[in-house]
């Protein structure tokens, strides 16, 4: 399993300090999600991966040796940086064979299409095709030099729901290929579901990064919904408040299943749980 160190990668302009010496990793069978607010840093963090821009400071690791630069990165990384641009007056097929020709890659067009769901669509237009079938391209070239590990920032802008979804689902399908995939994106609680882990970014600094799974104890906030109106006296050994049809708290995951045990004993059955999501609770804490 191959990894990727980034440790203290530093970035100025001028006197105005973007990145600040923050460390990283990305690990082939993984996704990483970089989130954070508008100015944290994420998008400079992706320039400096992608080698246009030259950062003040920082080394980067391939299993455990050291590249010389960030620019030897390309040969083992691929980027979607922002939005996917092709030729629109060119087909989809047309548009990677294009690419392939240029990097004398040995990959097949129609087969990367079908990777991402659009080999029915090979023959049309770009210009003809979604704001999700370019996304989906663009996933495309990515893949055509069959990298070790993807870039991609912010692959999910501008899509509907559904077309999120399907992107949703190939981030997953690629991450049981084996690739290593680092992803920012403002969409806390559908990252969280297909993320390994996280890098949560304030101010060009690591407020707080790790395993999901190691905060899958914390407690969260949990709204229960019941058809009749719940009593406010109701015993169940955790502090709550009930208004109208609804309870709330605030419980990990094991003590929510032992609240509604609880209430299904006493004869209260919630036909919906809400929980707020583990990447949204942090990132709120910096907006405190």
């Amino acid at each position: 399993m191959r990894k990727l160190a980034i440790r203290n990668m530093a970035l100025s302009y001028g006197n105005h300090s973007i990145l600040k010496g923050i460390d990283f990793e990305i690990t082939q069978g993984k996704i990483t999600a970089l989130i954070g607010p508008n100015g944290a840093g994420k998008s400079s963090a992706f320039r400096v991966l992608a080698g246009l821009v030259q950062p003040d400071s920082g080394k980067v690791f391939l299993d455990q040796k050291e590249l010389a630069n960030f620019n030897l990165l390309k040969n083992h990384c691929g980027y979607l940086l922002e939005t996917a641009d092709f030729y629109p007056y060119l087909s989809g097929r047309k548009n990677l064979e294009l690419f392939i020709g240029l990097t004398n890659s040995k990959a097949n067009a129609i087969d990367l299409l079908e990777k991402v769901g659009l080999s029915q669509a090979a023959d049309k237009k770009v210009q003809q095709y979604s704001r999700g079938m370019k996304q989906r391209l663009g996933l495309a070239q990515v893949l055509i030099d069959n990298p070790s590990f993807l870039i991609l920032d912010e692959p999910f802008n501008g899509l509907d729901p559904e077309v999120k979804e399907q992107i949703l689902r190939l981030l997953v399908d690629l991450k049981k290929q084996g690739k290593g995939i680092l992803v920012s994106t403002h969409l806390l609680e559908d990252i969280e579901a297909i993320a390994d882990d996280f890098i949560l970014l304030n101010q060009g600094e690591i407020y707080l990064s790790g395993s999901m799974e190691s905060y899958r104890t914390d407690k969260q906030n949990v709204t229960l919904h019941f058809e009749e109106t719940v009593p406010k006296d109701l015993e169940i050994e955790f502090d709550f408040f009930s208004k109208d049809h609804k309870i709330g708290l605030s419980a990990s995951i094991e003590e929510t299943k032992i609240v509604v045990k609880k209430l299904q004993e006493l004869g209260y059955i919630p036909y919906k749980i809400e929980r707020s999501s583990i990447l949204y609770d942090k990132y709120m804490e910096i907006a405190k």
